[in-house]
């Protein structure tokens, strides 16, 4: 599946206008072939030191495919935005594309799934699970982890990787339960740069458990997390389970809030014995579930 973002700046006092406007502009789509879902993702703007930042709006469509995109949005769909007519009112600036393909993982992405997991595991790790885990976690612990998980993992592949990164980013799980944080594109095929395709997070599945879900620190704000999380969820439910569940750990507040958004619900506290080279190691997590559809 190919998820697209195109964001507009939007002029002053036009925000509630606009989106009026796209919601009518693209009420039809539900009936292109290949089209998936879509929504509508505003931000007010608010002061900064710097300046008042702008109203933005963010049109999220997803599809089967590159080929069903391409249909609707051309061939130049990678870098080249699809305005609706009369739409430059509402912009301060030009549209800005984004793409992400959600996939099943294979064997060549192990090291760029390690190279995202090592940093982002230490990022939000560090002080929230006991010092003997933190000490088997070394980078190169991740190599034979992530290799061992590919048949249950889906990767977020970054079509068109941002230069820029910051915002604040959904929860990301992890063998220890969740977290907050980010990683930074370190090594392997997951240290791309600007216009090059890389590995932007990750989602492994285990049974009836999301084991593990992280998102480089470059993508953060871009909703990948959540479109990660869809389809953790999706594929437990198509092995036929009714009810999702997943360990965070108990100080990561940030990330307990970001399930509670995505309609999962606080079961009470569990003793999470993580797995290492040495043995289980107990943290203290909280466990989460959420009921899934037939």
């Amino acid at each position: 599946m190919i998820i697209r973002r195109s964001t507009a700046r939007v002029r002053p006092g036009l925000l509630d206008e606009f989106r009026a406007f796209i919601e009518a502009g693209t009420i039809g789509f539900a009936a292109l072939d290949g089209f998936v879902s879509d929504e509508i993702v505003v931000r007010r703007g608010s002061a900064a030191p710097d300046g008042p930042t702008p109203d933005t709006l963010t049109y999220v469509s997803r599809w089967r495919d590159a080929a069903a995109l391409a249909a609707y949005a051309g061939p130049g769909w990678r870098t080249e935005p699809v305005v609706l007519p009369d739409e430059d009112r509402f912009l301060l600036s030009p549209l800005r594309v984004r793409h992400v393909e959600l996939r099943h993982a294979v064997p060549a992405d192990a090291p760029a799934i390690a190279a995202v997991w090592h940093a982002a595991w230490g990022d939000g790790h560090r002080g929230l699970v006991p010092p003997a885990l933190e000490a088997v976690r070394t980078r190169e612990s991740f190599g034979p982890r992530a290799a061992a998980r590919v048949p249950g993992t889906t990767v977020a592949v970054a079509l068109d990787t941002p230069a820029d990164g910051g915002g604040a980013d959904s929860g990301v799980a992890s063998d220890a339960g969740a977290t907050d944080a980010g990683a930074v594109m370190v090594g392997g095929a997951a240290d791309a740069g600007p216009g090059q395709d890389a590995v932007a997070g990750f989602v492994t599945v285990k049974g009836e458990e999301v084991e593990q879900l992280f998102v480089a620190a470059a993508h953060r704000g871009s909703g990948i997390a959540a479109d990660l999380l869809s389809a953790g969820e999706a594929r437990i439910a198509a092995a036929g389970h009714t009810e999702a569940w997943l360990a965070v750990v108990t100080g990561n507040t940030r990330a307990r809030r970001f399930y509670e958004r995505a309609g999962w619900s606080d079961a009470g506290p569990l003793d999470y014995r993580a797995e290492t080279s040495e043995g289980p190691v107990p943290v203290a997590t909280r466990r989460y579930v959420k009921r899934l559809p037939r």
